[in-house]
């Protein structure tokens, strides 16, 4: 197994650093010209007969469609899509993160060419909760602004009205999710698995539960709280370590 670093030496050029944060800024700026002329996004969805009529701008503009245009909504919208995107960029690097993110676009605008248009960036957004989710599960955010909810938990609940609500929608919603899922779990089953025999073992010793520390290197097991300078990724094979520690070959 090629290592991280050497993944990224080789393909380092793809990276784009702050990637959901530009994301999220022309999300605003479309909701802005939204307010200004009602109706403008229509230019900007993928839908497959515009592109197959020279339209192919909207391979690209349908993902700074903002899933909300209400003025009190879109605000909390855009802050925690910009929170995830952060957090998922500090823990699995830029590169990966810009791979997971396109990979994602590349997966729905297909389906949306094959079965027709659909709502695809919910899709897209939600495989950034997910993602985080399974870095951070215990991260704990505030539900409906009031409850305090465990992240993995919150990424859970979201995952089953989604796909319940999918039922009785079109086959290209069904398969926009579907796919979605599945470009999930090609770059975070791996984190999943070991998370999940991490835990099964924890349970099986009646070990403490870990820490509320998000980052913890496997070498030498500082965290962010015990050395805030630090930095950490996340390797292929699920485990975290410093950049200090990260492991060469």
């Amino acid at each position: 197994m090629n290592s991280p670093n050497r993944i990224e030496r080789l393909f380092s050029w793809i990276a784009i650093p702050g990637l959901i944060r530009y994301v999220v800024l022309f999300n605003a700026l479309v909701f802005l010209l939204h307010l200004m002329a009602p109706g403008y996004e229509s230019m900007l969805t993928l839908n497959r007969e515009a592109i197959l009529h020279g339209e192919v701008w909207r391979l690209v503009t349908w993902i700074f469609i903002p899933e909300t245009m209400r003025p009190f909504w879109i605000f909390f919208a855009l802050l925690f899509l910009w929170f995830l995107g952060e957090g998922l960029e500090e823990s699995i690097g830029a590169l990966r993160t810009t791979l997971f993110y396109f990979s994602g676009v590349i997966c729905c605008t297909i389906v949306a060419l094959i079965f027709g248009s659909y709502g695809a960036n919910t899709f897209l957004n939600l495989s950034l909760l997910y993602a985080f989710a399974t870095i951070h599960p215990d991260y704990k955010v505030l539900f409906l602004f009031v409850i305090p909810m465990r992240i993995g938990w919150l990424a859970l609940l979201s995952g089953i009205l989604t796909a319940i609500g999918a039922l009785s929608q079109s086959r290209a919603v069904q398969a926009a999710l579907i796919i979605t899922l599945l470009n999930y779990l090609l770059y975070f089953w791996p984190l999943l698995f070991s998370k999940w025999k991490t835990k099964k073992i924890s349970f099986s010793k009646k070990e403490p539960l870990p820490s509320e520390a998000l980052h913890h290197c496997a070498t030498c097991h500082r965290t962010e709280q015990s050395a805030p300078d630090l930095h950490f990724r996340v390797t292929a094979n699920g485990d975290e370590y410093c950049t200090e520690h990260l492991p060469k070959k």
